[in-house]
C-alpha cells in the first residue's frame, strides 16, 4: 500500500513538473536578462574613445553635438522603423542627448544600457501583442487596411494604443503572406507563433556585450559614417571573412521555423554555377 502511494505522489509531482515546465517555456518581459555593464568595458569604453581622438585621420571633438549624434545612430540602431519606441520614450531620454559624450569619454554607459534594457521590454512586449492577435483570424476582405513596411522616416508613434495599431498591421500582414502561400488559418496560427516566440527568445539571450558593440558603433559611425567599432567576436568574424578562409555559396539564406532556406539564388555564384539548386 505504502509503495502505491509513493507512486501515485512521484507521479503528482511529474505533473507539477510538466505543468512547470509549459508555463516556463512561454517567455515574456519577465525572462529578460537585467543588463549592466561589466567592469572590463569602463576600460574599453576609455581606450577606444581615447584612440579615436588620437589616432583617427578626422578631427574629432568629444562634445555635445557629437553626443546628440551617438544618441541618434544608438536609438536609429535599436529602433530602425520605429515600431518599437513611441514618442514618449524617446521624450524621456531627451536628457541623454548630450551626455553620450561624457558617458563614452569616463567610461560610464548606464544611460545607454537604460535605453538599451527599456527597448528588449518593448520589443517584448510588442511581440506579445502580436502573439495575441493570432487568438482570431484576419477578414481580409476590408481594404482600407494598409501595411507600411519602410517606417525609417516615420513619425514616432504617440502612445501604445498608435503601436498596437502598426503592430496589428504588421502581424495581418506576416498572415496574409502566409495565406497566399497556401497556408490555412491553423497552419498560419502555428507559423506566427513560433515566429514571435523565437524572437522573444533571442531578446532573452541578450548579453551585455551586445549592448556595448551597440554603443561603441554608434560612437565610431558618428565620427565617420565609414568607421566602425568590432567588439572580440566580430572583430574574429571580420578577420574570417578577409581572409577568405569563409567562402559562401552564392545564395540569399532565411531563418525560417528552426530551419534555414534558401530564399534566392546569386545569379553567377557558386550555388547558381552548380546547376543543383
Amino acid at each position: 500500500m505504502n509503495k502505491l502511494i509513493r507512486i501515485s505522489v512521484a507521479s503528482a509531482l511529474m505533473v507539477m513538473s510538466s505543468g512547470s515546465i509549459a508555463i516556463e517555456s512561454s517567455l515574456g518581459v519577465k525572462d529578460l536578462p537585467k543588463l549592466a555593464q561589466e567592469s572590463q568595458h569602463v576600460a574599453a569604453a576609455k581606450r577606444v574613445s581615447s584612440q579615436f581622438l588620437r589616432a583617427h585621420y578626422k578631427q574629432i571633438d568629444l562634445d555635445d553635438a557629437l553626443s546628440l549624434k551617438i544618441f541618434e545612430r544608438f536609438i536609429r540602431s535599436l529602433d530602425f522603423n520605429r515600431n518599437v519606441f513611441s514618442a514618449e520614450d524617446i521624450k524621456s531620454f531627451s536628457n541623454y542627448k548630450v551626455k553620450f559624450d561624457d558617458a563614452i569619454e569616463r567610461g560610464n554607459l548606464s544611460i545607454a544600457y537604460e535605453i538599451y534594457q527599456l527597448n528588449m521590454q518593448r520589443r517584448t512586449e510588442r511581440y506579445e501583442f502580436a502573439l495575441s492577435l493570432l487568438d482570431e483570424e484576419f477578414n481580409f476582405e476590408l481594404v482600407n487596411d494598409k501595411f507600411i513596411y519602410d517606417r525609417e522616416d516615420a513619425v514616432w508613434s504617440k502612445n501604445t494604443k498608435e503601436l498596437d495599431e502598426l503592430w496589428r498591421q504588421r502581424v495581418k500582414y506576416d498572415a496574409l503572406n502566409l495565406k497566399l502561400a497556401g497556408k490555412d488559418w491553423a497552419k498560419t496560427q502555428e507559423l506566427l507563433t513560433k515566429r514571435y516566440n523565437r524572437a522573444i527568445k533571442r531578446l532573452t539571450q541578450t548579453s551585455s556585450e551586445d549592448v556595448f558593440q551597440t554603443v561603441m558603433n554608434s560612437f565610431a559611425r558618428s565620427v565617420e559614417a565609414h568607421t566602425s567599432y568590432l567588439s572580440p567576436r566580430n572583430a574574429e568574424r571580420f578577420k574570417m571573412e578577409m581572409n577568405l578562409s569563409f567562402e559562401g555559396i552564392g545564395a540569399v539564406l532565411l531563418s525560417e521555423d528552426d530551419f534555414t532556406t534558401i530564399r534566392s539564388v546569386v545569379p553567377g555564384g557558386p550555388a547558381d554555377l552548380s546547376n543543383n539548386i
